[in-house]
């Protein structure tokens, strides 16, 4: 980079935050003629965006609440909310799974019913009728209530507690987010092919507005190297980290986000289960899933807890790992689960948006607009998930517009319309090399979590690490030492992000 000061470089807009909406915003802008620079300051995908619990769903949890009928009835807002939050997580499923089909994994979802339970069976059909009028028709939800012959249609029933109390099993039609570190991955490699500029391991400061009103922003990569650009909007996607940018010594105000940690475990279970979920509340009153993972590995979360701390350093803890285990086991108690039969867990923060009086946030996603806070053209969202980033991307393209024309032309390409799905070779040190050479990744957790994916769903041991960086030290640089180095780098990330649950 250049000496701080010295870049006359200047851009419509400036992206902070290599996320999934950061990614998302940047591709959209930059089809509709922005001229765009994305600087995020770790790898793409670093936070919620590869830490989330990778469903894609219907909306049918925005209903899910003790006592429904009394909730809604004496919160008509309550319900309201809950119907436009409904009506767009359709409309996403529906653009998601036909736009990356390949992404996206379809499984049966169950809901048990029981006798005396708040959630009874009409409340569900109910439900799914709301659903089948505000959202698209395709995908089906293909719902439908068994009442009879439990254990020939769901395959787990006998190992549901309270048999003699169990009234019928609702099924849906669900997906899995297949990898959604990818999604970034594309949506970033797509916007530079039109033109943006990406700038990775690099953190962005406002420092001052200039006397024309555009932004001065400082990068300083990770080698210590400087540069100062300029941009006449700029976009906060920081996510659970957008209260952490802007001027220095710029006067504290209420927070925009409000942290909430989501933590999982993975455990081995019978081949029966295989291509179902299970959909529940746990006894705490909030959502609580079994979900498929890969092969027989499947995955019970997530909680919610605040989080107030480094999103980075968000990991499971014991008493995370015996939560999970103790709802897992009370909703399934025939598998007798222990922490010996947790293959791996993980967690990740929810950047939700703060709200005085929910105390975990609210999870209406929300773009601000910071001129009170003294930042005019600087914009933030908070609690914008996975699975509606194609919808966030444009609403944050809109939201640009009506701050600042395009100063190119529209390229009219999306990423999406094209279907492209950018997987690597089918040769494995093919693909780490291309990872490298076109991807933009610069360590073994780029290589293997984000682009490539082979890292995610288990561990992997120090053979398979140490090969993986051979294959790429020439193209990074490495000397034998150096490689070294990044193999340990890589298996105690491993070890403190995704420990068993005896080590959580």
């Amino acid at each position: 980079m250049a000496r701080a000061g010295a870049s006359t470089n200047s851009f419509d807009v400036v992206v902070i935050g290599g996320g999934i909406n950061g990614t998302s915003a940047m591709r959209e802008l930059t089809a509709a003629g922005y001229h765009v620079l994305l600087a995020e300051k770790a790898d793409l995908a670093n936070g919620a965006s590869s830490r989330s619990s990778r469903i894609l769903h219907c909306g049918l949890r925005y209903f899910e609440t003790h006592h429904p009928v009394r909730t809604f009835a004496r919160s008509p807002m309550r319900l309201l909310g809950a119907v436009k939050m409904a009506k767009a997580a359709m409309e996403s499923r529906e653009e998601l799974v036909r736009l990356r089909t390949e992404r996206c994994k379809p499984f049966t979802m169950c809901f048990p019913l029981y006798s005396g339970a708040d959630i009874r069976g009409w409340h569900l059909d109910i439900g799914f009728a709301f659903l089948n009028r505000l959202g698209p028709a395709n995908p089906p939800l293909d719902y439908r209530r068994i009442r009879t012959d439990l254990d020939r249609d769901i395959p787990f029933v006998a190992d549901l507690r309270d048999r003699g109390q169990l009234k019928s099993v609702a099924t849906y039609r669900e997906y899995m987010i297949d990898w959604p570190d990818r999604l970034c991955v594309d949506n970033a490699l797509e916007a530079e092919r039109n033109g943006a500029s990406l700038r990775l391991f690099t953190r962005a400061a406002l420092r001052e507005r200039a006397p024309d009103g555009d932004w001065i922003v400082d990068l300083t990569d990770r080698s210590g190297g400087s540069e100062a650009i300029r941009a006449k909007v700029v976009l906060n996607l920081a996510g659970s980290w957008v209260d952490d940018i802007g001027p220095v010594g710029q006067q504290p105000n209420q927070p925009l986000v409000r942290g909430t940690k989501g933590s999982h475990i993975v455990v081995r279970l019978p081949q029966r289960y295989k291509d179902y979920g299970i959909a529940t509340l746990h006894r705490g009153g909030m959502p609580f899933y079994c979900l498929p993972l890969e092969g027989d590995w499947f995955y019970f979360g997530p909680t919610e807890t605040p989080f107030d701390e480094d999103a980075d350093e968000a990991r499971p803890t014991g008493d995370d790992v015996d939560f999970l285990l103790g709802e897992a086991n009370h909703l399934l108690p025939g598998l007798s689960l222990g922490k010996q039969d947790v293959g791996f867990t993980w967690a990740g923060v929810r950047p939700l948006t703060f709200d005085p009086e929910q105390p975990m946030g609210r999870r209406t996603r929300e773009i601000h607009d910071l001129t009170a806070r003294g930042l005019p053209r600087v914009l933030a969202m908070t609690a914008g998930p996975v699975q509606s980033h194609m919808s966030a991307g444009r609403e944050l393209r809109a939201a640009v517009s009506r701050l600042l024309p395009p100063s190119r032309p529209n390229v009219g390409a999306r990423m999406g319309d094209a279907g492209i799905s950018t997987d690597g070779e089918t040769d494995q040190a093919g693909a780490y090399r291309a990872a490298v050479r076109d991807e933009h990744a610069r360590d073994l957790r780029g290589i293997l979590y984000t682009r490539t994916g082979h890292a995610w769903g288990r561990h992997v041991d120090r053979d398979f690490v140490a090969q993986a960086a051979r294959s790429v030290a020439d193209l990074l640089g490495w000397e034998p030492a150096r490689e070294a180095e990044e193999v340990e780098t890589f298996l105690d990330y491993q070890s403190r992000h995704f420990p068993t649950g005896n080590a959580a």
